[in-house]
């Protein structure tokens, strides 16, 4: 079980990236400024865990390690304490899935954001601050997803 209390889990592709994946290396550990503020303001200003919910977790986390130092962002890196599981199954599961199955797993209790760009459904929608694959984690969705962490619903 969980100990902290706060937990985030973040996509990569459309919060921290506003492009499509390159195959420069690179290219890929290129966050916008206003993502890299926001994610580090979520950290600072709430203490939350960080559990990896994007497909960069099946065979990017060098690339994503070396994102987290070319930006400053160390304190983030301290933070995550996982990633989701890739599910194997026949249909093609929904990041939803993937999630819900984390939280039944570390049967966690407490408050939570989910920062992804696709839309996030049945009884996590009350969880997610939805950003868009064009503009990425913004000054103002930082600012939602801070209010979730703080004085949001409890999950659990």
């Amino acid at each position: 079980m969980i100990k902290q209390h706060t937990l985030l889990f973040l996509d990569i592709d459309g919060v921290m990236r506003t492009f499509p994946p390159a195959h420069n290396s690179d290219a890929r550990t290129r966050f916008t400024g206003a993502a890299v503020d926001g994610l580090r303001d979520i950290v600072t200003q709430t203490g939350c865990e960080i559990v990896i919910s994007s497909t960069w977790r099946e065979d990017n986390m060098d690339a994503l390690n070396r994102a987290w130092e070319i930006h400053g962002l160390e304190i983030v890196k301290s933070r995550i304490i996982g990633a989701t599981e890739l599910l194997d199954r026949a249909d093609i599961p929904s990041r939803e899935d993937e999630i819900d199955k984390w939280l039944s797993d570390h049967q966690f209790k407490g408050r939570m954001a989910i920062l992804d760009d696709e839309v996030i459904g049945g009884d996590l929608r009350n969880w997610q601050v939805l950003t868009f694959q064009e503009t990425g984690l913004t000054h103002r969705l930082a600012q939602q997803a801070i209010q979730l962490l703080k004085s949001g619903p409890v999950f659990g």
